[in-house]
């Protein structure tokens, strides 16, 4: 995405920094707010039709991609492992990317979600908590994401930096995975 036509490379910038700013407003403020979301869908699905040769291709290539995102994430929104918002940003994302890109962007983004995982429980519970949890996943895997204490929400891991991350790589490196 980032290289060939003008359009190319202004649709990167555009995708990067609206992923950018939810990723920033979800960390300040634990939300993606949804004129965030609908403005990445819109020109995603702008871009797609746009910059595929025969407009209906690029509109297919976008809503594959959308209905590839949503069903990717859905059932972690379903089982309260994410928040819609995430859930709602990463198949907005997948409007830019098509079914492939999302498919690649998913598996990079529960990379960068389980890296980010082991790093917000090192800093929130210490290396002999973070031992612990991993532990009692063990017989429980629940409790990896449903702790025994409520933990404010500036403590919950903002996973929609790792669903962007994903998206981001399957942009600039398409063919990564598959």
């Amino acid at each position: 995405m980032l290289t060939g036509s003008p359009l190319r490379v202004v649709g990167a910038v555009v995708f990067l920094g609206l992923l950018g700013a939810a990723c920033v407003y979800d960390v300040r403020a634990r939300r993606i707010p949804n004129s965030i979301v609908a403005t990445l869908l819109a020109c995603g699905l702008a871009f797609s039709l746009l910059a595929a040769p025969g407009g209906i291709r690029g509109l297919v290539f976008g809503v594959s991609g959308l209905l590839v995102g949503l069903a990717l994430w859905l059932p972690s929104w379903l089982f309260r492992l994410l928040g819609a918002g995430d859930v709602k940003l990463y198949a907005a994302a997948s409007a830019w990317l098509g079914a492939r890109g999302s498919l690649n962007g998913a598996v990079c983004a529960a990379f960068a979600g389980g890296i980010m995982a082991v790093i917000w429980m090192l800093r929130y519970r210490g290396l002999g908590g973070a031992a612990m949890t991993l532990w009692a996943a063990r017989a429980n895997p629940r409790s990896l994401v449903q702790p025994v204490v409520a933990e404010s929400p500036a403590r919950v891991l903002p996973y929609s930096v790792a669903l962007a991350a994903g998206a981001a790589v399957a942009a600039c490196i398409p063919h990564l995975i598959f």
